[in-house]
């Protein structure tokens, strides 16, 4: 048996953020900055005020859409891996994301990151056996930054195969990207077997900036899983109140649903979480905290609430460096997700609240979210689990260190870290006493030496540079 998800809000308190968020969207009503969209909500049946670009949304229009979006869907790569089921509980892991910075463990130093690092780490995530799907690490620094989202697919779909998650700027840069997306996969529907899901964030308070609307009209007419991802800071662009920063994050979460249902019924869509507190004491964002732990874990169940896939943030830190905060917030952030049920969790890899990437730390997260795995995996209890045979057998005297049952289960029972100490004091101080970094860089370093086979040839590549080039 699996470990029950953890719940935070009653049934009651489901009700209760629901109802505020249906009275928000019909008295209130969102901010949609692009005519082209609000004109198609107004023909579906939304309250339309041209002046100020507000769409309310009747009762009705939301009982005729609500309900319309898958509760599972498919995610696939572009190799002979089996596709991924999201919507079943069971969490699944992406590297990520557009960071600034990364960090040289050489030195110490961050530094801006390249598009050669963003291929690098998409490359370690390819090996990485507890990495699901692929995120783009960081935005590349070194190349022209209205480019800089088209050459970060780039450098993925070269490094790896997995799924990608991307999040572009602009309607024109998804329109690029999934172009390069086509000319990757071969296929002019790449809605059909999607390759790539993306991240498309309304501004708080209430709010669909153009860009994100252009956004979301390629995706979805691409067929593309929508990402619904707010990022309201709780005291700065949402209430401070947990309550009232929930009801605004699932306020603009319902809004991006209903959207994408009136462009496409069916359409899938993901509600996701990146819960964000404004810091009183310094004036600054923060990620990590007991309040985005429970912000996750109630983001979970609204998801569930309305049958839909849920996603979050999740190896959160707003440490510097790999220190002890670092390695606590990420594993209790990381653990608030899986014990939520979260479908698949975001930011492998990251810390410095999301602005600084590692080597070590993508290796280091891979490691933790193993260990997570097979908790989640829970108890298997049959007869041949029970084991009542071989402990009659063994009686009050003996060892099962031969037993044919123990040969048996031992390595799918237990899980086998690879950067983890778990050497007697002696062995490991003869060989040299490295620290958990120390062992993560080491496998880091190994990764990138193996010989690197691309994933794109020669005429696919020179095909999306020219596309690139016409950006």
């Amino acid at each position: 048996m699996r470990p029950e998800f953890m719940k935070v809000l009653s049934e009651r308190d489901i009700s209760l953020v629901h109802e505020s968020s249906v009275r928000i969207l019909v008295e209130t009503g969102v901010m949609i900055q692009l005519p082209e969209l609000l004109a198609k909500l107004g023909n579906a049946g939304a309250v339309i005020d041209k002046n100020s670009g507000i769409a309310k949304f009747p009762e009705k229009v939301l009982e005729r859409f609500l309900g319309k979006a898958p509760e599972r869907m498919f995610l696939f790569s572009r190799k002979d891996r089996k596709p991924i089921e999201i919507g079943n509980g069971i969490t699944r892991s992406i590297s990520g994301f557009d960071a600034t910075f990364s960090l040289d463990y050489s030195t110490g130093k961050k530094h801006p990151i390249t598009k050669e690092e963003v291929g690098n780490y998409a490359w370690i995530a390819d090996r990485l056996e507890n990495i699901d799907m692929v995120g783009n690490q960081g935005i590349p620094q070194d190349v022209p930054q209205e480019k800089a989202g088209a050459h970060s697919v780039e450098a993925l779909l070269q490094n790896t195969a997995k799924h990608l998650i991307i999040a572009p700027d602009t309607g024109s840069a998804a329109n690029t990207i999934y172009g390069m997306i086509g000319i990757a996969t071969g296929k002019d529907d790449i809605g059909q077997e999607p390759v790539v899901s993306c991240h498309i964030s309304p501004s708080a308070p209430l709010r669909w900036t153009p860009n994100a609307c252009d956004i979301i009209l390629e995706t979805v007419k691409n067929g593309i899983p929508f990402l619904i991802l707010p990022s309201p800071m709780a005291g700065i662009t949402s209430p401070v109140t947990i309550a009232g920063h929930l009801v605004e994050h699932n306020t603009e979460i319902l809004s991006g649903y209903i959207i994408s249902q009136v462009l496409r019924e069916g359409h899938p869509v993901v509600y996701c979480n990146a819960p964000t507190l404004f810091n009183m004491r310094e004036g600054n964002p923060i990620i990590a905290t007991p309040e985005t732990m429970l912000l996750r874990i109630a983001g979970a169940q609204m998801a569930r609430f309305y049958d839909i896939p849920c996603h979050s943030i999740g190896f959160d830190t707003d440490a510097h460096k790999t220190d002890q905060q670092c390695s606590w917030e990420k594993a209790l952030t990381a653990m608030a997700c899986v014990c939520a049920g979260i479908d698949f969790i975001v930011n492998l890899g990251m810390f410095s609240t999301g602005m600084t990437v590692s080597y070590e730390q993508l290796v280091l997260d891979d490691e933790v979210f193993g260990f997570l795995r097979r908790f989640q995996n829970g108890i298997e209890v049959s007869e041949d689990h029970l084991a009542v045979d071989v402990i009659q057998k063994i009686g009050s005297w003996g060892a099962y260190l031969e037993e044919d049952h123990t040969l048996k289960h031992f390595k799918k029972e237990n899980w086998f870290p690879d950067v983890s100490c778990r050497k007697l004091f002696e062995p490991w101080e003869n060989e040299g006493s490295p620290d958990a970094e120390a062992t993560a860089n080491k496998k880091a370093l190994a990764i990138l030496k193996r010989e690197r086979r691309g994933y794109l040839d020669r005429k696919t590549k020179k095909e999306i540079e020219r596309l690139i080039a016409a950006i």
